[in-house]
């Protein structure tokens, strides 16, 4: 009798072997299925360029002009975000194009649940003011 491992066994074994990704784990995907929101601030008086993510547990990345630093954001913080992002319907709001585009307004992109919103301050729906009024003050307090 041979050593040998049966030929239906070796096949199945092959196959298994073969598969990617099996037992492996993506630490890019659980990444992104964290991420809660991110939040793109830019223009202004300085012509300022503010990109922030925040993830489920408060951890956020603040990219300003090139430079990028990791911030916590406070718990109650987190909590009034959570409640400001349950009451917008992302994926109805409708943003008017405003002729008024000052030299110092801002312009604005949130992306929350694969919805992307992009608006001028001076066209800004006013469902979505108290969220961006907590997060400029989050990249204001950074």
């Amino acid at each position: 009798m041979s050593a040998s491992m049966p030929r239906p066994a070796l096949a199945i074994v092959v196959m298994l072997l073969a598969l990617p990704g099996i037992g492996c784990t993506d630490d890019t995907a659980s990444q992104e299925s964290s991420l809660l929101i991110e939040f793109q601030r830019s223009g202004g008086i300085r012509g300022s360029d503010d990109r922030l993510t925040i993830d489920d547990e408060g951890t956020a990345t603040l990219t300003r002009d090139g430079a990028t630093s990791a911030i916590t954001i406070d718990g109650s913080v987190m909590d009034r975000l959570r409640q400001a992002l349950r009451e917008i319907e992302f994926d109805k709001l409708v943003v008017e194009d405003s002729p008024r585009r000052g030299g110092d307004a801002y312009e604005y992109a949130i992306t929350y649940q694969g919805s992307t919103v992009r608006a001028p301050e001076t066209a800004l729906p006013e469902s979505l003011r108290p969220l961006v009024e907590l997060l400029d003050g989050i990249l204001n307090r950074a």
